[in-house]
């Protein structure tokens, strides 16, 4: 191993354990001193590591806002990422323990990362609905985002992702009646999975070419419109 893969390979791990340890200050810090080539290099070694950014590996932890933020900013291709299963960052955090509003800024950052397919066939609304589904050991599903604002956060950026079957054969809307979701969360996926196959058999009808998939938006914006918290920023 030459000196310089033996760097970063250690840059890796230091910043994996700041993750761990949730020391967000130390990451605010090496985010405001660092390029966009370092984190892009921690990103080609991390994919090792199931093919997983920086950004897959941050999220799971629900970290402040304006930290993905900038992480986004400084990489924004890494918000239209894949690891080795499929899945986006936009999946790990819908699968872990994170604020509505997290998922939020992922989605709006890159809105396709809300109809992407692991390799499971699951969107990450799926994981949004499957309460009772964690992506890691460590996480308790009752600690998940509020179901009912996380789904109104994945359903603002695509509707499409309601009418979904994963492997199993599942939409979002069965697993969140098998999990007990709220009669409002209920009945909001099943107004967006109506209005969608409603809107899909009028384009089916009439094709409009301007109406493609959801591009990916300035991040720049993004992050400012959403509201933080101050103690979303602690």
């Amino acid at each position: 191993m030459t000196t310089s893969n033996s760097k970063v390979l250690n840059s890796v791990h230091v910043l994996l354990g700041l993750i761990l340890d949730n020391d967000w200050k130390m990451i605010r810090t090496l985010i405001a001193v660092s390029s966009p080539d370092y984190f892009r290099g921690m990103t080609v070694s991390m994919h090792k590591l199931n093919g997983m950014t920086f950004l897959h590996a941050i999220v799971r932890d629900n970290p402040p806002l304006d930290i993905v933020g900038n992480i986004i900013k400084l990489c924004p291709e890494m918000a239209a990422a894949s690891d080795g299963l499929g899945r986006t960052p936009l999946h790990i955090a819908a699968g872990s323990k994170v604020s509505p509003l997290l998922l939020k800024l992922i989605a709006r950052a890159y809105p396709a990362s809300c109809d992407a397919q692991d390799e499971d066939g699951r969107k990450p609304l799926h994981f949004v609905c499957d309460t009772s589904f964690v992506l890691f050991s460590d996480n308790d599903p009752s600690q998940k985002a509020s179901q009912h604002e996380a789904v109104v956060a994945l359903l603002s950026e695509s509707s499409y992702a309601s009418t979904i079957e994963d492997a199993d054969e599942m939409s979002p809307l069965e697993y969140a009646i098998m999990c007990g979701a709220s009669l409002k969360t209920v009945q909001l996926l099943q107004a967006s999975a109506t209005n969608s196959l409603q809107s899909r058999a009028r384009s089916a009808a009439s094709p409009n070419p301007g109406s493609g998939a959801n591009k990916r938006r300035r991040v720049s914006s993004t992050y400012e419109d959403i509201h933080i918290n101050d103690n979303d920023a602690a």
